[in-house]
């Protein structure tokens, strides 16, 4: 089996490793892994799998999707999605009306209770970062600051 490679990716890790650089990229990646899951963990009351936070996510993002679409940018077979959509739509968060313009279709969409849950989640998200940075020396909180335009802009790459 062969898989795609992004054309801007290097094929060999050596490639793009420096003596004195690697060390640190391998510690920030490490660090955002780690800090990135912990964060996934903060919600606002139920516990939703990573898929389904995950879907939660793409929906209010892209708007109204066909469980097809979902099940493709998820990169999960479609009946499994059929039962992420099904819990999610259980709790009252997601809801599936017809298609507009393909009666064999449905689409889903977040329910206000959905847009509420993934509202209050970010608020508990937010308020967990900044106890834990609160915790950090005043040397360290700054240099986070200082970070974060660098670190958004890293996350944007494509």
């Amino acid at each position: 089996m062969t898989h795609a490679v992004d054309p801007g990716t290097p094929t060999d890790p050596t490639a793009v490793r420096t003596p004195d650089v690697g060390d640190e990229v391998a510690v920030l990646r490490g660090a955002v892994l780690i800090l990135g899951r912990r964060l996934r963990q903060q919600q606002a009351g139920d516990d939703l799998s990573p898929s389904e936070s995950a879907v939660m996510g793409r929906v209010g993002a892209a708007g109204p999707m066909t469980p097809g679409q979902l099940a493709r940018c998820e990169h999960v077979q479609p009946p499994s999605m059929t039962r992420i959509i099904e819990r999610l739509e259980a709790r009252g968060y997601l809801r599936r009306d017809p298609h507009p313009d393909d009666r064999r279709q449905v689409l889903v969409s977040r329910t206000p209770a959905g847009d509420e849950f993934v509202e209050q989640s970010r608020l508990v998200r937010t308020a967990w970062l900044a106890f834990q940075l609160s915790r950090l020396d005043d040397a360290d909180q700054a240099v986070l600051a200082a970070a974060g335009p660098a670190l958004r802009r890293l996350a944007e790459l494509e």
